[in-house]
């Protein structure tokens, strides 16, 4: 840290952000002041945040201090979620209130009753009040976060406020929090896996206060699909996802149908058309950059995963191109991959 000789005593220190071994002196040791986010010691270069933490100059560098400057963030990330997510999932956005608040000030967020402190390392809260008919989203994110971490905790807390406005009561009744918590964390993953940040992936994996939920959704989604995921998350049976059998993911209550009103004349009801026995590229659209494929009963974009039912099963695929004419898949799993044409 100081740069000066080790002496006779040679300490070892994790640095929390890069999961590095780091030798320092003693001196630096006994430094009184540690970086809140890296635990490194500080002495010299670094920043002092009013709630009387400090920052490193590696850290600081990126860290997000400013509620301008962080309502921007969140306003990219939430376009960011929609983007990826935009057949799942909607994110609200004209009700929702963001805020950075200190230490001090989060961790009085979870001193009220109904608010269980789940998580060693607090850095966001997200509360949902019904007002009227419709809810209202307040997000309080930590300042001082550096931007990349900021940002996952952002798509974090973004997709409680989504489970409080779609799970039914019954639903977040029966939901496990560490569930509730996984699938968030879910969402934050694959956020930062589209922008190929694999610092904030593992940093997610480490986190161990889903009490292993994470990974049994990252390996759901894998094998099933977000789609089911979701399905889960809305009418599944069960509480928490199980290592022994991963497949009980699709067990899922029947979705509520919405009240419609009897029509004044008989309506013709089609019939439901089988699923193809093969896989077939139905359709392919194109807006700008913007390409969509419709495969069997189900649309991709490029390198999206999912679920498409083919005769009597399911078959989980990813659209790895889409052409003018034709779409190149692969079935996860086996690792196979074909080329989809329409059929003459």
């Amino acid at each position: 840290m100081c740069g000066g000789p080790f002496g006779l005593t040679i300490y070892t220190i994790v640095d929390k952000s890069t999961m590095e071994k780091k030798h320092i002196c003693h001196d630096c040791f006994l430094l009184p002041r540690v970086c809140f986010f890296c635990g490194m010691p500080v002495k010299d270069d670094y920043t002092s945040l009013p709630d009387g933490r400090f920052l490193c100059a590696r850290d600081a560098k990126t860290a997000v201090l400013e509620e301008n400057q962080a309502n921007e963030i969140c306003r990219q990330t939430r376009e960011s979620l929609d983007r990826l997510f935009c057949r799942f999932l909607a994110f609200p956005s004209t009700n929702l209130s963001v805020a950075v608040i200190d230490r001090v000030q989060l961790e009085e967020l979870f001193k009220f009753a109904g608010r269980d402190r789940v998580c060693p390392n607090v850095w966001g809260c997200a509360e949902s009040q019904v007002r009227g008919n419709h809810f209202e989203h307040s997000v309080s994110l930590l300042s001082g976060l550096p931007l990349a971490v900021f940002r996952a905790t952002c798509a974090h807390e973004l997709t409680h406020t989504w489970i409080n406005e779609n799970l039914s009561p019954q639903r977040k009744r029966t939901l496990g929090r560490d569930a509730e918590e996984g699938f968030c964390e879910l969402v934050s993953f694959l956020l930062m896996s589209s922008e190929s940040d694999e610092s904030q992936q593992q940093q997610i994996l480490r986190n161990a206060y889903t009490r292993g939920q994470i990974q049994l959704l990252i390996d759901a989604e894998k094998q099933y699909g977000f789609s089911d995921v979701v399905d889960w998350m809305k009418y599944g049976l069960d509480d928490r996802l199980r290592s022994e059998d991963l497949s009980r993911i699709r067990r899922v209550e029947a979705a509520p149908s919405k009240e419609r009103v009897a029509p004044a004349f008989p309506v013709y009801a089609a019939q439901a058309t089988a699923a193809p026995d093969t896989l077939q590229l139905k359709g392919i659209s194109w807006a700008r950059n913007h390409r969509l494929a419709l495969i069997n009963d189900r649309t991709f974009e490029v390198q999206e995963k999912g679920t498409v039912h083919v005769g009597h099963t399911n078959v989980v695929i990813r659209c790895l191109a889409i052409e003018e004419d034709s779409v190149r898949i692969q079935i996860v799993g086996s690792g196979q991959q074909q080329e989809l044409r329409f059929k003459e």
